[in-house]
């Protein structure tokens, strides 16, 4: 384990950088569900576009493939939320373990641990001496104050891992149907109204997903937006390609 002082340990993965609290409210989920939302709308405007240009407007062909690519793209983003959930949730329990062997193994550089995060709090003197003992006085609580300060709060688990699969992967399916519903509802020009659609909708979840960052909503809408335009021309200029080289 590093010493105490200028190289301390490296801050986990799944918490900020510098320690700073996370302050998300009503939870998590909704951010999982804007993601979700967003990549559903981008993969699938690129996928029906590139389809319909490469098929020479072949309604059905589009419709049918479009589907697919909805279908298979929310799987593939529920089991891949649910594994990094899970995957989050054993890391911490690793890294506890990690802990808990330490604190036996090396208690007095713990204890130095410790004595060095309480003096950082601006705790000195007899009170940080007996802070320090009331918290390595006892393995259990210790360990929790070790895991609390140094890991910070552990990642859902359980249920909430199924959850934020389902959020992502479900979140993904309607994020898709925006761009696909054009073609569904035959609504003409398609294409046209299916960028415009999916510019709208990319407007809605990119001024949400800026409560997750420091962006003012319009910044964080126009990037969604800017995102969303350069995937419509990927996805004509795809299918365009496409379409030559099957002539």
């Amino acid at each position: 384990m590093a010493r105490v002082g200028a190289s301390r340990r490296k801050t986990p993965f799944w918490r900020p950088a510098g320690g700073s609290e996370r302050h998300v409210h009503p939870s998590d989920l909704l951010g999982s569900i804007i993601l979700g939302l967003n990549d559903g709308i981008v993969t699938t405007l690129v996928f029906v576009l590139s389809v319909d240009q490469a098929s020479g407007n072949a309604h059905h062909t589009v419709v049918v493939a479009g589907l697919a690519e909805m279908l298979a793209g929310g799987v593939s983003m529920f089991l891949g939320g649910y594994t990094a959930a899970r995957a989050m949730h054993e890391a911490y329990h690793y890294q506890v373990e990690v802990e808990r062997q330490e604190i036996r193994q090396e208690p007095e550089e713990e204890r130095a641990e410790v004595t060095e995060m309480y003096r950082a709090k601006g705790f000195g003197g007899p009170l940080l001496d007996a802070i320090v003992h009331h918290v390595t006085s006892d393995p259990d609580r210790w360990l929790r104050v070790m895991a609390r300060d140094e890991l910070g709060a552990p990642p859902e688990e359980g249920s909430k891992s199924w959850q934020a699969g389902l959020a992502v992967g479900l979140s993904f399916m309607a994020g898709a149907l925006v761009p696909l519903l054009p073609f569904l509802a035959h609504i003409s020009p398609v294409g046209l109204v299916s960028i415009v659609c999916s510019v709208v909708a990319l407007t809605i979840t990119g001024a949400a997903r800026s409560r997750y960052s420091r962006k003012e909503w319009w910044t964080s809408a126009g990037e969604m937006v800017g995102i969303g335009l350069a995937g419509a021309g990927a996805g004509l200029l795809i299918g365009y390609l496409l379409s030559l080289a099957g002539q």
